[in-house]
């Protein structure tokens, strides 16, 4: 399994020497997940293979990129052909590539018999991306940094998460370059306030938040169109992941079910799965 994940909340602290924003992010796994395989190939060469065609299945695709690391840290040289069916959406904030390039790090380190620690194994997926250590460690994590710096969190979320996810979308970078231009930034509820709240999804949802959505929502007006939409039709606080393009509620299920009947009885162009928290105690590699 390689699941999603919803950033909770997400504050942009500011700009590093090196051109990263700084930030952190209350930031948890969830049940909709691509599925990797893998098997040996003698012939030495390293394949992937995809059943969505819009993917680059070449040195682009993070995760070849991941074995490519993995093999060269530990000076492997062993074949393989990865097959990767995706059910996470592209450009939504929801992680999709990143957590293939975790997946396929532990999947390789039991393949090719490598055994490294997870602590290991979280360094080199953060030469691959900023948000690979993330998929590394727990199911609900505190990250910070460029999204490098993963603090994991043994918190009982309650609720499950609706998601809503538009054929649409989003260019980090040109978030980021947005974010940059606002005049201000509001200031958030405090982590260890949000986490008194995670008992009660009504409760909880109302702190949740996102720096990156105004921005996002003016680099893209047909996704600010959309999240208007969805707050007129909704009785719940409906959040941005990531700089987008994908939004969230914290519901009951009760809720989450009405929820997702009268957004498609609305007729709108969003993709609708209600799914879980990922269990804290952690998740399998396929």
């Amino acid at each position: 399994m390689s699941p999603a994940k919803i950033n909770l909340t997400l504050r942009v602290t500011g700009l590093r020497p090196d051109g990263f924003h700084e930030i952190e992010s209350l930031v948890a796994l969830v049940t909709l997940h691509d599925s990797i395989t893998v098997v040996r190939r003698a012939d030495g060469k390293q394949v992937l293979q995809c059943d969505d065609p819009r993917l680059p299945c070449d040195e682009r695709n993070l995760a070849l990129r991941a074995a490519a690391e993995l093999a060269k840290e530990c000076g492997v040289t062993g074949g393989f052909e990865l097959v990767l069916q995706k059910r996470i959406p592209m450009g939504a904030g929801l992680g999709g590539g990143s957590s293939n390039a975790a997946t396929t790090l532990l999947l390789l380190d039991e393949l090719w018999g490598l055994h490294l620690s997870r602590e290991r194994l979280t360094q080199i997926g953060a030469r691959v991306g900023s948000d690979v250590p993330l998929f590394l460690n727990g199911a609900v994590s505190i990250i910070r940094g460029r999204g490098e710096e993963v603090e994991p969190v043994e918190v009982p979320l309650a609720g499950c998460v609706l998601l809503l996810m538009p054929d649409l979308h989003s260019a980090t970078a040109d978030v980021y370059r947005a974010w940059d231009s606002l005049a201000v930034h509001p200031p958030r509820t405090e982590l260890s306030e949000v986490l008194t709240r995670v008992h009660q999804p009504a409760e909880f949802s109302r702190v949740l938040f996102n720096d990156l959505e105004e921005a996002a929502l003016q680099v893209q007006p047909e996704l600010g169109r959309l999240a208007g939409e969805l707050r007129r039709i909704l009785a719940c606080p409906v959040h941005m992941t990531g700089s987008g393009a994908a939004f969230f509620c914290v519901l009951e299920r009760t809720e989450a079910r009405k929820a997702a009947d009268d957004i498609r009885a609305a007729g709108l162009a969003v993709r609708v799965e209600q799914v879980d928290f990922v269990a804290s105690k952690g998740r399998a590699t396929q």
